[in-house]
């Protein structure tokens, strides 16, 4: 999903009830690459799970004016949790540009795992239902195009390859079925690496998303535009990023985590009259007790 969706989800989920877990996930036969970049190979055919909860906070930049809440630091409650079995998996792992993940694991081999994806779920923008824009006047129309939040429920394939337990790509495509928002995939490639007890991490990423989906997220039709926001069309686009994170194990169960990301906004996305940013950027910092 472009950059500016991404920072939406991290924004309310993380403020919300941060459906979020963890970097380092001992599992999974379908890994978000998040997880995956941290642990490589390492038992990622077992079945079984986790549960984890923490606090901590983060700080982001303010990219869109339907943030209306924006505050530069915020505080964040971390309650996270990963299982599979047999095939079937479930995650909410930390730091995710990819939000939650429901699916199941058609294909394994040495290096790769193919996914299919059976839900993906993250926050996005949608109008208020049962409303004619053309009934509205100008102040109204203004009001409601600051939207409300919804959520994006996508379904599609996973394909993740892996070299020498430090290296990982990962690409993914899924398309909106709750409310037929449009189409987005990613293709990324992450690398980990130990300085005693500390686990780094390196990402970078290309996320495509189509013309239908920012239209719906970003653009204003002839009978929606103001003075405030006038009519735009947007079409399909490609945004970059690039994530560093580190995590220390202060203890056998609790662990200390900090990431940073940042998300080139593509013109397609910085010309919407709802942008105020050239970028997204996300600082986390967190606290966490693995059960």
């Amino acid at each position: 999903m472009n950059s500016k969706r991404t920072y939406s989800i991290h924004r309310h989920f993380g403020l919300s009830l941060c459906l979020l877990c963890t970097l380092i996930s001992p599992l999974s036969h379908g890994a978000d690459i998040a997880s995956s970049v941290s642990q490589g190979e390492t038992d990622r055919l077992a079945d079984g799970g986790y549960f984890e909860l923490g606090a901590g906070a983060f700080s982001s930049n303010k990219v869109d004016v339907r943030q209306t809440d924006h505050q530069t630091i915020e505080p964040a409650l971390l309650i996270s949790g990963v299982y599979q079995y047999k095939g079937l998996f479930a995650e909410m792992v930390h730091q995710s540009q990819d939000g939650i993940n429901l699916g199941y694991n058609i294909w394994n081999s040495a290096h790769w795992s193919v996914d299919i994806l059976l839900a993906n779920i993250q926050t996005t923008w949608r109008r208020p239902e049962g409303i004619d824009p053309k009934l509205l006047d100008e102040a109204e129309r203004n009001v409601y195009l600051l939207s409300e939040e919804s959520i994006y429920v996508g379904a599609g394939i996973r394909a993740t390859r892996y070299w020498d337990d430090h290296y990982v790509f990962q690409f993914r495509a899924v398309s909106d079925y709750f409310d037929d928002q449009g189409l987005q995939s990613s293709a990324r490639f992450g690398k980990s690496w130990q300085v005693r007890n500390w686990n780094f991490h390196a990402l970078g990423s290309v996320t495509y998303s189509s013309a239908k989906l920012n239209r719906a997220l970003f653009g204003v039709t002839a009978d929606e535009a103001t003075d405030l926001f006038p009519q735009y069309t947007p079409d399909s686009s490609l945004s970059y990023g690039i994530e560093l994170g580190a995590a220390y194990p202060i203890t056998s169960n609790v662990v200390f985590r900090a990431m940073y990301r940042y998300n080139l906004l593509p013109d397609v996305i910085t010309d919407s009259p709802f942008n105020q940013a050239g970028y997204a950027s996300f600082l986390n910092a967190t606290i966490s007790y693995v059960f």
